[in-house]
């Protein structure tokens, strides 16, 4: 099972990185890297040699893919490359998580119309962007829809790390 994990440029949010590669790679999953630079950086001082360049990622050469948060996650929003990235594994039926501020790409990417999805909400906007968008807020650290998984942020890490890989059963 391979693993791509997008990370931000910079203030990607240290322990939605490694919290999850670390309990995949555990159980025996490839994980690599991508973003728009070749090295992250984390907001708790992690650094990160990407594996690959963002627009370098083939949907074909990995099973499912994760957007770390963190603020510098919304470098995203507005990317086409990611976009359609992210609706390549969708429609390949491959899981997609995303978690903290991730999620609000996803939001406004379209995916996540009709889906029930949850995000940081710390400003107290996702609700009401998410039911603007046609989504279905549910404020829990962590909601699974088909092979969607969104998450809150890193008080969620753990159950997100165990809850994405039984997205692959």
């Amino acid at each position: 099972m391979k693993i791509l994990m997008i990370l931000a440029s910079e203030d990607f949010r240290d322990e939605e990185y490694n919290i999850p590669r670390a309990y995949w790679e555990k159980n025996n999953a490839d994980v690599m890297t991508a973003s728009t630079v070749p090295v992250s950086k984390g907001m708790l001082g992690t650094t990160v040699e990407n594996d690959l360049l963002l627009d370098e990622v083939k949907e074909g050469d990995f099973d499912g893919i994760f957007w770390v948060g963190g603020g510098g996650a919304a470098q995203y929003g507005d990317n086409q490359t990611a976009k359609n990235l992210t609706k390549k594994f969708i429609s390949a039926g491959k899981p997609v998580g995303a978690i903290c501020i991730s999620p609000r790409n996803f939001l406004k990417w379209g995916i996540l119309t009709g889906k029930k999805c949850t995000c940081w909400n710390g400003d107290q906007a996702f609700g009401p962007l998410a039911q603007k968008a046609g989504a279905i807020y549910e404020p829990k650290p962590v909601v699974v829809d088909g092979k969607i998984l969104t998450a809150e942020g890193p008080e969620s890490a753990e159950e997100v790390a165990v809850e994405f890989l039984e997205l692959f059963e």
